[in-house]
């Protein structure tokens, strides 16, 4: 008996420092893992608003993205539960992890604006955007603006062409053939600068040139005819920006009926003109909302194919309907006619 108790113990000792190992050993790089939901009708509130809102629930999804230790590693590298990236490909080779923090509050907080002026576009409210440039919130790595263009760079003309906006940058590029160079008027540091940049083909917008940078328009300005507030406290990054905006216009028009009585998530930035854009962390998102009860999740297109991979990978492909959607025209259009 004396021997079992002292083996049983022993292997509970060696399984402790295993754990303790396991949990305490950082890996230098991070972790994204399933997350949490919010019902957007606790943090959306439209003050021309009328009437009650439907019954259904519009849920926002965001990940949790930790710094990855043994345990986490292994979980992302050996189950479809979570994801590791390095250091360098989450964070950016020029960013710290505060000035990553920073920068994704940053891009909530333009994910607000934009949603705000797409949904009001979407119920035909006139609206127009002013601005002073085009802000770079990153240059992407292994594309021709690496290297050429900074974090904090505003861009100001292309081509001699004044880009005010950042939708004038992109229709600029729309019309460069990709792999052709563009000369920049970039301010930096409060200088004015000139900045000759290769392109290539774009990997989000068909027939266009891209730079490689994560935009916006720097102290953009639009006219809003009503006050709407969005309220996601400490949640950052911009993935949330198409349910914000389905949720202005569940408030505003709730005739639609978009949910149906039904909760319905959905992931995928947005741009002041209704364009949905790619995501990160889309398999854990997959898990996040069918955990929460979603019985439909939107997605933008270019995920389509890897949200259906995981929910086939985690046996829920026949409980939970993924649709792919490219604007905010089209996702309002597959809720009305599901």
């Amino acid at each position: 008996m004396a021997r079992w108790v002292r083996w049983t113990l022993g292997v509970v000792a060696a399984l402790a420092v295993v754990a303790a190992v396991l949990w305490w050993t950082p890996t230098g790089d991070y972790v994204i893992l399933p997350g949490v939901t919010e019902n957007l009708n606790r943090i959306v509130s439209v003050q021309k608003a009328t009437g009650k809102l439907p019954s259904g629930k519009l849920l926002m999804v965001a990940v949790d993205v930790e710094p990855a230790n043994l345990y986490f590693y292994l979980l992302g590298k050996y189950t479809p539960y979570a994801e590791v990236y390095p250091a360098q490909e989450l964070l950016g080779p020029t960013q710290n992890e505060q000035q990553y923090i920073q920068a994704n509050m940053a891009l909530m907080s333009e994910s607000h604006l934009a949603a705000k002026v797409a949904a009001l576009r979407q119920l035909g409210y006139p609206a127009k955007e002013t601005g002073h440039g085009v802000y770079v919130y990153a240059a992407e790595k292994n594309t021709p603006a690496a290297g050429h263009l900074k974090a904090n760079d505003v861009i100001q003309a292309i081509d001699g062409t004044p880009v005010p906006i950042s939708q004038d940058l992109l229709n600029y590029l729309g019309h460069v053939t990709p792999g052709q160079k563009v000369t920049l008027k970039v301010l930096r540091n409060k200088k004015d600068i000139s900045v000759t940049v290769g392109t290539v083909k774009s990997t989000q917008l068909k027939n266009h040139a891209m730079l490689g940078v994560l935009i916006a328009t720097y102290k953009p300005n639009w006219h809003i005819p009503m006050k709407i507030n969005i309220r996601t406290g400490n949640i950052s990054g911009p993935s949330a920006g198409m349910m914000f905006s389905l949720s202005i216009i569940d408030h505003l028009k709730p005739q639609l009926d978009l949910t149906r009585g039904q909760t319905i998530a959905g992931t995928g930035t947005i741009d002041a003109y209704g364009n949905i854009g790619p995501i990160g962390g889309i398999k854990e998102k997959v898990i996040t909302v069918y955990d929460a009860g979603a019985k439909v999740f939107l997605v933008p297109t270019s995920e389509y194919g890897e949200a259906v991979q995981e929910a086939k990978a985690i046996g829920i492909s026949q409980k939970m309907r993924i649709i792919p959607v490219g604007t905010l025209a089209q996702a309002v259009a597959a809720l009305e006619h599901r």
